[in-house]
């Protein structure tokens, strides 16, 4: 969730980047409508919707490579489906065959990444090439290649989200399979855009893995240990996050610690954190002041950011119905509209409720609310108990971990 909304921000920022020249459907309006003619008197008038939208879908698609004129008009005739016997059969056929398709491509892939998602030894250079193998990329290309993508556009229908939101109380479970099925082919990504975004993505997820902070060797502004613990380093920003939470109800010294956790955080995303605190477990940094400009970090974490837009968007003109990232992530992935999800937001921070309970832990706290609050952990069971105690009441109820399991 954190990349996606980095990378939103990012792509509403950045619109003059300039792109290469993609390919362009190749079909003008005038063959759409040959096409679509053809098909009708073939089938009948009421074939004539579907095959306006069928035809339609083919030809946003459809390239130079997969034929002229003449071949796209044969291809649509003759795969055409009239009766909704054959469009049951096709169907459940493509859904059966997608599953298996898709389902091993998973497992593969899974084991791709293993030594990266898991703590199974250190991450060697080929482990780190073999997670930018996609094996799933080049799916969908050759679907079309094979013309099976083809067959389904001219077929089934690729609904907008619009649509569904206007119509689909109306469905039948059918309906609904047949339009999800269909949003895997709402775009046409060649293979090596598909790669690119893989890459960029890998790329950013194995930077914020190596992403550590070792937190007992952070100090005040007179050098003196800020008190946290000797222990494994927390990763940004879920493992500094949790460790913030964890010093409620510790009174004076916890708020120090969790000040100066958000004082590591807002290093972090300004990058004036020292190069050398990242993943380092000897070095001792005041989180309070910002590294002198040689030794900060460089720009990495935006050049990642960069990357990652840079790789989004070269799908853009290959998604006739959704062109643009953030149109995808809400109307295919999300299934919700972007304007409804910001007034949802708006309507949580503005109401009343919420104000209300502000002014319930400004009381519980004694203190007025500072931006770390968001995280406040005072609702929970584990609410008044600190880390030290949390951690002996866990090892007196599992001293080893065999107990555990």
């Amino acid at each position: 969730m954190e990349r996606f909304a980095f990378a939103f921000a990012l792509a509403a920022s950045m619109t003059s980047l300039v792109l290469a020249e993609p390919p362009r459907p190749s079909i003008p309006v005038p063959v759409v409508d040959a096409t679509v003619a053809k098909i009708v008197a073939s089938h009948g008038a009421a074939a004539a919707a579907r095959a306006r939208r069928g035809v339609t879908q083919v030809a946003q698609r459809w390239f130079a490579e997969d034929g002229d004129a003449a071949t796209f008009t044969a291809f649509c005739a003759d795969h055409f489906l009239a009766d909704e016997a054959a469009l049951a059969t096709n169907f459940a056929r493509l859904e059966a065959v997608l599953e298996q398709v898709d389902g091993h491509l998973l497992e593969v892939r899974r084991m791709l990444l293993t030594p990266q998602d898991l703590d199974t030894g250190p991450v060697s250079d080929l482990d780190l090439k073999l997670g930018d193998l996609d094996l799933a990329a080049h799916v969908d290309e050759d679907l079309f290649r094979t013309k099976v993508a083809f067959f389904a556009l001219l077929n089934y229908p690729v609904n907008t989200l619009a649509e569904r939101l206007a119509d689909g109380k109306a469905w039948s479970r059918e309906t609904w399979a047949r339009s999800r099925m269909m949003d895997r082919w709402a775009a046409r990504v060649p293979a090596e855009i598909a790669q690119d975004v893989t890459r960029a993505f890998t790329a950013a997820d194995q930077y914020i893995a190596g992403y550590n902070i070792q937190m007992s060797k952070l100090v005040d502004d007179a050098g003196k240990s800020l008190g946290f613990p000797a222990g494994p380093p927390l990763i940004t920003h879920w493992g500094l996050r949790d460790e913030l939470k964890a010093h409620y109800g510790e009174g004076a010294e916890g708020l120090k610690k969790q000040r100066a956790i958000q004082k590591v955080m807002e290093r972090i995303v300004r990058q004036e954190i020292p190069k050398s605190a990242i993943n380092n477990p000897e070095l001792t940094w005041n989180p309070s002041v910002p590294a002198k400009p040689a030794e900060r970090e460089p720009d990495t974490r935006y050049e990642t950011l960069l990357g990652v837009f840079r790789a989004v968007r070269q799908a853009d003109p290959y998604s006739p119905t959704a062109p643009t990232f953030i149109q995808r992530k809400f109307e295919l992935d999300r299934q919700i509209p972007e304007s409804q999800v910001e007034a949802l937001l708006v309507s949580v921070l503005a109401s009343k409720e919420v104000k209300g309970l502000a002014a319930i832990i400004e009381k519980r706290l004694g203190r007025p609310l500072e931006p770390f609050d968001i995280w406040y952990a005072g609702f929970s069971s584990r609410a008044g108990r600190s880390e030290a105690e949390l951690d002996a009441l866990t090892k007196a109820k599992y001293p080893t971990v065999a107990s555990f399991q």
